[in-house]
């Protein structure tokens, strides 16, 4: 499993916000997006941003990189994830997601699934960072938080634990759950799910690195439980495009749908 170093620009200043109100192109032609604070990635930056409609109802939360943000990255001897914490606008506090991790991994991890190869991951998480920090093997209770899953009516049909819940649990992110139906092991991209303590705790797109480089257009439908633990706006959709004009990778969570708890 990986191993994750800390960068020093993770804990990111309060965000300033920047409001745009003409359409979003990417977005699907919402009337307004709102985004945060850059943060250094590589040689360049990265942002999330909230899309929302004329009613102020978010429609989708996403990432955009510019080209830099893909160049420099760090490259170390052994497996590991550099994070980069990319804090979400406050608009984004009526969907379920608190806030987002990039997370760099030069080298890959887990072969038996065919990620050893250089990819990115992008965690949605649906917890605090406080939250997320301690899942770690010294909190107390780790062993029963750590094995506790939640319903299997809360995620995907067809997602599996990606490991064994108390060896596989990744220190700080979670249980990996994957789409047992994604790919043949030609890993490009996928989306997977992860859990802690018996709940839903964040949602992963995930994509090597030589694919984003492609500038892909990808649009899918993202796959939904039968039932949901807490009340807010859940995604409905995933897209990976490329803007040209603003020569920035979007990788994005769209649909947004509100749900209660069932």
């Amino acid at each position: 499993m990986a191993i994750r170093s800390r960068s020093p620009l993770l804990v990111a200043a309060a965000c300033v916000l920047l409001v745009a109100t003409s359409p979003a192109a990417h977005a699907g032609g919402m009337s307004g997006v709102v985004s945060a604070d850059e943060v250094s990635v590589g040689a360049g930056s990265a942002h999330t941003y909230v899309a929302f409609d004329d009613d102020r109802a978010p429609t989708a939360v996403g990432v955009r990189l510019d080209t830099a943000a893909l160049d420099e990255l760090p490259i170390g001897m052994l497996p590991t994830t550099q994070e980069y914490v990319l804090p979400l606008p406050e608009q984004a506090a009526t969907t379920i997601f608190d806030h987002v991790t990039l997370d760099w991994n030069s080298h890959g991890h887990n072969p038996e699934h065919g990620f050893d190869i250089p990819h990115i991951d992008v965690h949605f998480y649906l917890i605090d960072p406080a939250a997320r920090e301690a899942i770690h093997p010294l909190t107390p209770g780790y062993i029963e938080a750590s094995t506790r899953l939640p319903d299997p009516r809360y995620l995907p049909d067809g997602y599996a634990a990606g490991d064994d819940p108390l060896l596989g649990t990744v220190p700080g992110m979670g249980l990996h759950w994957l789409d047992t139906g994604a790919h043949d092991h030609h890993f490009t991209e996928t989306v997977l799910h992860g859990t802690w303590d018996g709940q839903v705790v964040f949602i992963e797109p995930m994509m090597t690195r030589e694919w984003l480089t492609s500038k892909p257009d990808l649009h899918e439908d993202l796959p939904q439980p039968a039932a949901y633990q807490q009340s807010g706006a859940y995604p409905t959709t995933y897209s990976v495009t490329w803007d040209e004009a603003a020569q920035e990778y979007v990788i994005e969570l769209g649909g947004l749908t509100p749900r209660e708890p069932s």
